[in-house]
């Protein structure tokens, strides 16, 4: 049974229409997948924080996480969004469990070196995969949250990183990352449907792979090195091209491997 890891973040963690599409399509898959779903929830945070009169902040492009913020980021994306998420697939016939890598430390952090003091923001350094083997073998399918554990506290962890660690872990036989990018642009800003290392690399060093796609290329690129086989960057294109880029029967994205095919 192929084991399928997918991270959904941007629009489609908001969308309410767009997010039960999701799960409709995650529901059928789980039938016949192990398949594990990582979310984030940035949009929801800032909402909530502005409840609290909180100013999001960022450092690097990543959140500044002062215990204050740790406490409404860990409610909002483990409570709220992880609950809504395992709600909609459960209302579609999944047998699904919503955790965070806190639970028997899933994932294990340690604070974020070389990028500022950024407070409790996390690098996870271990994955406890046996939880989500007993999960699998009791035909469940986690829904997991990237908040994780370390000394005794909760760390705020980028939830692309948390689901690659959770991947690699896993040995997935597929890992799929939904955002808002619809995939890797060529120099004429359309979608390069397969990318290798080769490849990648001398587009990075054109610079027609630029700005925040290049951390996102590079940490994929890693990810394959450590024994992935297979990475994709797709947008939301609806249930059935979803279903269809996991079957592998087509491609609305860009999908990248180690090989020079």
């Amino acid at each position: 049974m192929k084991t399928i890891v997918v991270k959904i973040g941007g629009s489609l963690a908001v969308d309410e229409a767009k997010l039960l599409d999701f799960a409709v399509a995650a529901a059928e898959i789980s039938k016949t997948c192990r398949l594990a779903i990582v979310h984030g929830g940035g949009k929801d945070i800032n909402a909530n924080l502005a409840l609290l009169n909180e100013e999001p902040k960022f450092l690097n492009g990543l959140r500044v996480t002062t215990p204050a913020i740790m406490d409404m980021v860990e409610m909002t994306l483990s409570g709220k969004v992880n609950k809504k998420l395992v709600r909609m697939l459960l209302s579609n016939n999944a047998d699904v469990a919503g955790i965070s890598g806190v639970d028997a430390k899933l994932l294990e952090a340690k604070p974020l070196q070389g990028k500022g003091d950024l407070g409790q923001v996390g690098d996870v350094f271990r994955v406890n995969a046996k939880i989500l083997e007993t999960l699998f073998a009791a035909n469940i399918t986690p829904v997991i949250s990237p908040i994780s554990y370390g000394d005794g506290i909760s760390y705020n962890v980028n939830a692309d990183t948390a689901a690659s660690e959770i991947a690699v872990a896993l040995k997935a036989d597929c890992f799929v990352l939904i955002s808002d990018i619809s995939g890797v642009l060529d120099e004429n800003k359309k979608i390069i449907p397969h990318l290798n290392k080769e490849l990648a690399n001398s587009l990075i060093q054109s610079e027609v792979i630029s700005g925040g796609m290049i951390p996102k290329v590079q940490g994929a690129l890693e990810s394959i090195d450590r024994g992935l086989k297979s990475i994709h960057i797709v947008g939301w294109e609806g249930a059935e091209a979803f279903k269809a880029q996991i079957a592998g029967s087509a491609n609305s994205g860009t999908i990248l491997t180690g090989n020079s095919q």
